[in-house]
């Protein structure tokens, strides 16, 4: 097996700054108001990481203090692995701040280790982030090196303790155990660490220490639990500065679809309800369903329904969080490629089409038809929605375009008249039903032509012998 570690040394900030760039610094803190990480604006004003909050006031004070968010955290590890499933199945998010990809078996799909490792970075990039990578036979030693920002790739266990023996010795981890001091035994680097008997660590720092040792060189097994993606898609991201306007939005919306996109991807599923909140700083939630004809998992595509809703809504002032889940997911079958390279030629999506409709001019304003069981020409339809099951029964010679209140013909010795005398073609055909609803017709059709050799529908009322216009024919 070989694993790849991917180590986000800014992650407490990441997920802060994530919808546009800021001249401003900005410094997250934990409970002890010690600074854990600070912008680059920040880093070039002198504010460190480690330095008091009281400290960094001293050389800015117009610097923006955050709290961290361990939650929000996690889910934004979660999110990078979940884009990750491309490369591979076996994921396993190592926190606080890492994530381990086992690569072994996708290297000849990706033709080499570099090739690989390059497209992996690039999607981390792509998704805005900064990681470290380091490529090793056993989790934990990628841990260890990403951590201490060696990007190197090492393919052989036996290759290990060159690599290894050089880290420092906080490179291993206190968990269940007291911190080592190595100034308080002179031990500085894990091989100097390595080469003390066995028995004297264990006694003098448990058998934690050895369990890491043995786990980095391989000397022992280091299952790890890998990721599972969730059922449904929920994922919230904060905004760096309050956002007012559509546009101010765009940013932070584009990149939560794309993470929902990458989920669907690798579930193979394409969304058709999904839920759109986005919070101002009063912690007031705005609410935006959105419904879609097809399936669907194109960002592009669901990023304009988002942007086209928002434009003809009010939102309000100073959001500050957006939300995005999925309510109701379908399978998609995987389109199929060429193997010879070709310009991809993208095909006019009539569900798209009805999509980017009802975003914009709303949903109960687009919708389709369907027939209905009723003779009667004016009632045999129903409104649908677009796209879904429709009824298809037996359907006569009848005119697409009904007009919406028959329209009264004059007659000369029995013969209809529409810009001249009317040509009878085919009928009469006898309608004689509603008489359950005291909405009772009793109608002869027939089929005639116009003096243009124009086609059209009329009827003569059997109640009152009077001729009507009720259909034209295209």
């Amino acid at each position: 097996m070989l694993w790849l570690c991917l180590n986000f040394p800014d992650l407490p900030i990441n997920i802060f700054s994530i919808d546009r760039k800021t001249e401003k610094p900005i410094a997250i803190v934990e409970s002890s108001n010690t600074i854990i990480a600070v912008n680059k604006t920040g880093q070039s004003l002198g504010i460190k990481n480690g330095m008091s909050l009281s400290a960094a006031y001293g050389l800015s004070n117009l610097i923006e203090v955050k709290y961290r968010n361990k939650h929000q955290e996690a889910k934004k590890l979660e999110e990078i692995a979940t884009s990750l499933f491309k490369y591979s199945s076996q994921i396993s998010i190592n926190f606080p701040n890492s994530i381990l990809i086992e690569i072994g078996a996708s290297i000849k799909l990706f033709c080499d280790t570099k090739h690989l490792k390059d497209q992996i970075k690039k999607t981390i990039i792509e998704l805005g982030m900064n990681a470290h990578a380091a490529v090793s036979p056993t989790p934990l030693s990628a841990v260890w090196l990403a951590s201490q920002q060696i990007e190197i790739t090492v393919l052989s266990i036996s290759d290990l303790p060159k690599h290894l023996d050089s880290l420092p010795i906080s490179t291993i981890g206190s968990k269940n155990t007291l911190c080592i001091q190595p100034d308080d035994v002179g031990i500085k680097t894990i091989g100097e660490l390595a080469s003390v008997s066995r028995s004297a660590v264990t006694q003098r720092w448990g058998p934690h220490v050895i369990d890491q040792l043995d786990r980095a060189f391989g000397r022992k097994p280091d299952p790890c639990p890998l990721f599972i993606l969730p059922r449904r898609f929920n994922t919230e991201i904060s905004l760096n500065l309050p956002a007012s306007s559509v546009t101010e939005l765009l940013f932070g919306i584009n990149r939560i679809i794309h993470s929902m996109t990458n989920y669907l991807q690798a579930k193979q599923r394409g969304v058709i309800k999904f839920e759109l909140t986005i919070t101002n700083e009063e912690n007031f939630p705005h609410n935006f369903n959105f419904k879609l004809s097809v399936p669907s998992r194109d960002p592009k595509h669901l990023t304009n329904l988002v942007q086209e809703r928002l434009n003809r809504e009010t939102i309000p002032s100073r959001i500050e969080s957006i939300q995005l889940k999925s309510t109701q997911e379908l399978s998609i079958t995987p389109s199929n490629y060429s193997l010879i390279h070709q310009s991809e030629h993208i095909e006019p999506n009539r569900g798209q089409l009805i999509d980017q409709l009802q975003a914009r001019l709303g949903e109960k304003s687009v919708y389709g038809i369907t027939v209905y069981a009723d003779h009667r020409p004016e009632k045999s339809w129903r409104a649908t929605i677009p796209g879904g099951q429709r009824f298809h029964g037996p359907v006569n010679h009848r005119p697409s375009w009904l007009l919406r209140t028959p329209k009264a013909l004059p007659s000369v010795s029995g013969i209809p008249q529409l810009h001249g005398p009317l040509t009878i073609l085919n009928g009469p055909e006898r309608i004689e039903t509603g008489w359950w609803d005291e909405k009772d017709i009793k109608r002869d059709y027939f089929l005639a032509l116009t003096q243009d050799h124009s086609q059209v529908w009329v009827y003569k009322d059997i109640k009152n012998q009077r001729w009507f216009l009720h259909g034209i024919f295209s």
